[in-house]
């Protein structure tokens, strides 16, 4: 890895802050992990932001979502760069020079290293000698231990002491999570045709210690859904879980038995019944008969869990003896306070490394870590004991607050939401979770309102504007599904700009109108700018005429482009006329600019006689009346089209909601 002077300086400020601390090493309460972020989040955010703004050029891609390459014509390319320059975005950006920047990474580490890194440091050596999944055994320790060291930015001498000391402590206590789902085509066991199934799963290394599903009566495909915990005593990667499927036979008396001659399914049935019958006759018992059995290695289980099926077998036979589903994951004994707080500190550290290495534009990162950077994560997920919510609730927290800054692409957002909207609407408004959830929906919804607000300022023909305007409408409507926020997410001083009445409440669907609502006030603005002759004589009405049909020409163009390219997604998926709230924005606006310059137009020309003989007509002729009256007819007709637009907008939303009523899909054209 090449290092530029201002790093090099970096890196050697931090290395003496770690001196300093060995000599004088930190309290036992300074030790601890902290409950608050001590702005490290915040920090690092700035810092990513300002270093975006320095390397702009260098970091332009075809991958983020508003690369520009599109071509307008001049005339509309000058209002759209003015546009672009004047409209202001939620939230500003500041740009600082090279040497501010060199200052806020330097603080920026001595923030990490406050909070007393070293622990956390050590917690990771100790899960990568220990690691366990199936991925951690295709790659060498050492190699994820040299990564651990970069990405934590450790001395060579330090991480020999840290690595010692984690390996002298005891392995963890991990523990084997297990699902028993269902099976299906079990082998026949009684006489009737069908079994009495129920499984038995055990560790090989302690057999005699096994767990029992219930008894699923007269069936060949139960559904069992039954969940079990199995501690690991010995070696992991050399452990074996063992699924045996039996048939389940109740104790029963000669007459008993005798009586289900009736039930009897075939000749094998009758056989079967049969030896029941004398066995029980010789012996006074039955027992229970085994299906077949499956052997799982733990080592081929992964970091994130496996659901698989399984076929069962019974010593040599091939006969089919049926399969059985099974879901099973790995996890340790640890504090959960603790263990998520450490999640969110490694991912800060993780998605730090990969944006500094990388090198990556805003809107780009989605989630997807290098290999080593997922494997030390899965890793700490997996010896915490943490759920896939767990995790995905971290990664909301930490994510929103770089994406306040450091722009992340909204795919990763969407992923996340699908995982813990769910859980989320299981649990109590006051539990922490939840109140935790809507603080980052408080970060992450101006990011998305400020694509809503910009969306002119890209042409329809890149796919990206699309693509991504949907993303960001999907992750607002499934924030919406939730119902009403817990906590305030809509600060004042962020969308100050909301006109509201006094009976409004604010919500989503008010503040995205007021968004929309504002965005269409500075295009509209602009564009009447722009469509102003630079040497315009306000007593030319000619030339007022010609400025009205260029401005609702521009008007009916924007409106038009959102039916066809915007309407769709906004009603499909929040339900919201988009081009009806453009229509009714312009609507009202433009009406008194065409009423005032039309009546004094029409108060200054002048009434034209046309005489019987039109042979004379020409000797009447007044050509500058008659050419206004032709520009006022043009606009008459201008005006008559962007009207037709607004009623067809309302048409298309009847229609929608008539063919949604019907129940058609989309693809039921």
């Amino acid at each position: 890895m090449k290092f530029n002077m201002d790093e090099e300086r970096m890196w050697k400020s931090m290395l003496a802050k770690l001196q300093e601390l060995k000599v004088n090493p930190p309290t036992e309460h300074e030790s601890r992990l902290q409950e608050t972020d001590g702005g490290f989040f915040e920090k690092f955010g700035s810092l990513l932001k300002q270093k975006s703004h320095l390397e702009e050029t260098e970091m332009k891609t075809n991958l983020e979502p508003f690369a520009v390459d599109y071509e307008v014509d001049d005339e509309k390319k000058d209002i759209k760069k003015e546009c672009i320059k004047n409209s202001s975005s939620i939230g500003s950006e500041e740009s600082v020079n090279t040497h501010e920047l060199k200052n806020c990474k330097e603080e920026l580490v001595e923030s990490a290293i406050g909070m007393n890194i070293d622990d956390l440091y050590q917690e990771i050596l100790f899960e990568i000698c220990n690691n366990c999944g199936s991925e951690s055994y295709d790659i060498c320790p050492d190699i994820l231990l040299e990564f651990a060291q970069e990405v934590f930015k450790i001395s060579n001498t330090k991480h020999e002491d840290i690595l010692r000391m984690a390996r002298q402590k005891e392995p963890p206590k991990l523990r084997l999570n297990v699902e028993i789902i269902k099976a299906e085509n079990l082998l026949p066991k009684d006489a009737n045709g069908f079994s009495d199934p129920f499984a038995t799963i055990y560790l090989e290394s302690n057999a005699s210690h096994r767990y029992n599903t219930s008894v699923k009566h007269t069936t060949l495909n139960p559904i069992w859904e039954e969940h079990f915990s199995l501690p690991i005593i010995d070696n992991p990667k050399e452990e074996v879980l063992v699924v045996e499927i039996w048939d389940f036979d109740a104790a029963e008396t000669i007459k008993e038995k005798v009586n289900k001659l009736l039930d009897v399914k075939g000749v094998k049935g009758l056989s079967k019944l049969m030896k029941e019958i004398a066995q029980t006759a010789s012996t006074g018992k039955h027992d229970n008969e085994l299906i077949g059995r499956a052997a799982i290695t733990l080592k081929s289980i992964s970091n994130s869990g496996l659901t698989v099926w399984y076929n069962l077998e019974k010593r040599s036979k091939t006969k089919s003896r049926g399969s059985v589903l099974l879901n099973m994951t790995l996890s340790a004994e640890k504090n959960k306070r603790v263990a998520l707080q450490e999640h969110k500190h490694l991912l800060n550290l993780l998605l730090i490394h990969e944006l500094e290495s990388s090198q990556v534009a805003e809107y780009w990162w989605n989630g997807k870590f290098t290999t080593n950077a997922e494997l030390v994560r899965s890793q700490h997920a997996v010896q915490s004991g943490l759920t896939n919510f767990d995790c995905a609730l971290c990664q909301w927290v930490v994510y929103s607050k770089i994406h306040e800054n450091h722009k992340l692409n909204f795919i990763l957002f969407n992923n996340i939401l699908d995982i813990v909207i769910p859980t989320l609407k299981l649990l109590q408004s006051d539990c922490e979770d939840v109140k935790t959830f809507w603080d980052g929906v408080k970060r992450v919804l101006p990011s998305c309102f400020s694509i809503v607000r910009k969306i002119r300022a890209r042409n329809v023909s890149d796919k990206h504007i699309v693509s991504t305007l949907c993303d960001i409408l999907d992750i607002i409507s499934k924030i919406k599904a939730l119902g009403e926020p817990v906590i305030d997410i809509f600060p004042e001083n962020i969308y100050g700009f909301i006109s509201l009445k006094k009976q409004d409440v604010v919500n989503i669907d008010l503040v995205l109108e007021a968004v929309i609502n504002t965005a269409t006030k500075e295009w509209l603005e602009y564009i009447m700018e722009g469509s102003k002759p630079h040497t315009r004589d306000e007593h030319n009405d000619e030339e007022n005429l010609q400025f009205l049909i260029k401005l609702i020409q521009m008007v009916r163009s924007d409106l038009q482009r959102g039916m066809e390219h915007f309407d769709k997604h906004f009603y499909q998926k929040l339900r919201i006329n988009y081009s009806g709230i453009l229509f009714k924005y312009y609507d009202l606006n433009l009406f008194d600019e065409c009423k005032e310059i039309v009546e004094n137009v029409c108060a200054n020309i002048k009434r034209m006689e046309i005489p019987d003989d039109t042979l004379e007509f020409s000797n009447f002729l007044d050509e500058e009346s008659l050419n206004m009256g032709t520009t006022l007819f043009e606009l008459y007709l201008v005006l008559k089209r962007f009207v037709s637009l607004g009623c067809l907008s309302v048409l298309c939303i009847l229609l929608q909601e008539n063919v949604a009523a019907c129940g058609i899909s989309n693809n039921g054209e």
